[in-house]
């Protein structure tokens, strides 16, 4: 289907004149590898032509069609993010139940958040009973800006956010402040008793959106006025469930710090969003304007690949102040939103590849793991949709072509079912590096970039070794060195991602631009060769005795 060449034997040294790269895995632990950080955002946009899991319903029902719920189950996502993004800041909750009180039609209603339209055809039930079937953990987003900004009163916006949490964890008999218990019994008339039990609530979206604004409201203490609003929510909240975690926004960075000086274990997690490059209306080159006609395929696939940036090494790197700030401060990140999205905004391009993007996705995935001592949870954007390019599940709103997905999803799908709980250091000598020239929005320059970005995890009982093959057009030979493990089993198994150039499939090619396969093989010693297909992510998985 896709060109992916493999093989596994006793390498020799040199080739063709030259020392092979080698990736020597140590058995030295850097940090641990949070599951949770393969997780997903289940987003309901209502711009841009996108409605997220809106397209994938069964007309006339509140359910997703088949195709897409079995996609879901695959994905193995341990943790899903719900409903925004930046809706969840200028809606109402309460439109995505039924038989909400004060509302004169049980039904629920047609939503206008910023003008937009968008049914409430999914909603907390069905995604909550959705993560209950599929064993996902949630995370629940709550409107902060009426707070804020005073949309609302500050104690009648934090109390409603505090119904949700009623509605979604309260037992139907549970003792709860004036005004909340109604929410639990009425999750039970919507038919469910039982209480969803959500761990996770993240109050407000991209907050930082807001600073202007909240700086005509306080002008001369808009981080405490910020941060005393911030408590008035966790205060409310944590009245109804004392043992939900909650996560903020990482920025603004002054009122991150003054959060956590005050409220510490209060809270959980602080979120950050990073997305690379962003739309791209011009390409650069030495700080000048490059003509993009010029550019062949090959020169925007190494500067796609080469995502978020990299290091002296030239493998992938993060670099985030939010990140340098949480290790001094000691609080932790949870990246509740981030992705390869890019796309062109100027023409005469020679590529646009959803499998580039999806290399990228891997690349950035792996710098993100690099940071996994401080980002302990992260959702990939966005779960499921009809129109944009970083959708995992890309459905059809009429039903005439079935669900399928794309390669950027196919990825956190790879990562999140083979991988290990600890990062282990690797050596890595010889590996080809090359140089990337081209400014692409949010993307590069970088003076080198490895052909292979590598990681190695490991269970007790498995080593997993994660490589992403940026090669454009060519095979890369690797060397695996596993010496300093005595004991590791006969044969391995190899999981790959194999894709295609084209998005739109060719006559006899698979709907789905990339795909996922496993395959065993022996291993002949402690020291082996493999041969990486190009633009293919590989994962040897070897048993430890």
């Amino acid at each position: 289907m896709f060109l992916a060449a493999l093989l596994a034997v006793d390498p020799p040294a040199v080739v063709h004149g030259q020392e092979k790269p080698t990736i020597t895995v140590t058995r030295q632990v850097k940090h641990a590898i949070d599951a949770r950080l393969f997780g997903q955002f289940m987003e309901r946009p209502s711009w841009s032509g996108e409605i997220g899991p809106e397209a994938a319903l069964v007309p006339g029902t509140h359910q997703l069609r088949p195709r897409a719920e079995e996609l879901i189950r695959q994905m193995r996502i341990p943790v899903l993010r719900f409903p925004g993004g930046t809706d969840v800041d200028y809606l109402d909750w309460t439109d995505m139940i039924d038989n909400a009180p004060g509302r004169k039609d049980p039904k629920r209603p047609i939503s206008k958040p910023r003008g937009n339209q968008i049914s409430n055809g999914f909603g907390y039930d069905e995604f909550l009973r959705l993560c209950d079937r599929h064993g996902s953990e949630a995370i629940v987003v709550v409107n902060f800006r009426d707070g804020l900004l005073k949309v609302r009163k500050l104690e009648d916006a934090a109390r409603h956010a505090a119904r949700l949490v009623a509605y979604c964890n309260a037992p139907i008999d549970a003792n709860l402040p004036e005004g909340l218990a109604e929410w639990a019994k009425l999750r039970a008339k919507n038919g469910h008793p039982k209480p969803y039990g959500v761990r996770y609530f993240q109050i407000g979206n991209e907050t930082w959106f807001f600073r202007a604004h909240a700086m005509m409201i306080a002008p001369k203490d808009t981080n405490g006025y910020w941060f005393r609003c911030l408590k008035a929510y966790v205060d409310a909240m944590r009245s109804v469930d004392p043992s939900i975690q909650i996560i903020v926004d990482g920025y603004p960075i002054q009122v991150a710090a003054m959060t956590h000086k005050h409220l510490g274990d209060a809270i959980a997690y602080f979120a950050v969003h990073r997305y690379h490059p962003g739309p791209i209306r011009q390409v650069r080159r030495n700080g000048k304007p490059v003509d993009v006609s010029t550019l062949s395929p090959e020169d925007i696939w190494k500067g796609w690949a080469a995502c978020p940036t990299t290091g002296p090494d030239g493998q992938a790197l993060l670099v985030d102040h939010a990140l340098h700030r949480a290790r001094r401060l000691g609080y932790k990140i949870a990246l509740t939103e981030w992705n390869w999205n890019g796309w062109w905004a100027t023409r005469g391009y020679k590529l646009d590849s959803l499998q580039a993007r999806g290399i990228g996705a891997a690349s950035f995935l792996h710098a993100m793991l690099r940071n996994g001592d401080v980002i302990r949870m992260a959702n990939q954007s966005m779960l499921i949709g009809q129109g944009w390019p970083i959708n995992a599940i890309r459905v059809d709103p009429n039903d005439k072509v079935p669900g399928y997905m794309f390669p950027s999803g196919l990825v956190t799908t790879m990562y999140s079912q083979h991988h290990g709980d600890k990062l282990l250091a690797v050596d890595i000598k010889n590996m080809p590096t090359y140089e990337q020239p081209y400014q692409f929005a949010g993307l590069g320059p970088a003076k080198r970039v490895a052909t292979v970005d590598v990681l190695a995890t490991r269970t007790q009982d498995a080593l997993f070794v994660h490589m992403v093959n940026r090669r454009f057009k060519d095979e890369q030979e690797v060397v695996i060195d596993l010496k300093a493990f005595t004991r590791v089993g006969p044969k391995g198994r190899l999981h790959i991602l194999e894709g295609r150039i084209n998005n739109e499939a060719a006559p006899g090619e698979p709907l789905a631009p990339a795909a996922l396969r496993s395959k065993d093989f022996k291993l002949p010693s402690r020291r082996f060769g493999l041969r990486l297909g190009p633009r293919t992510v590989t994962f040897a998985e070897i048993p430890l005795k």
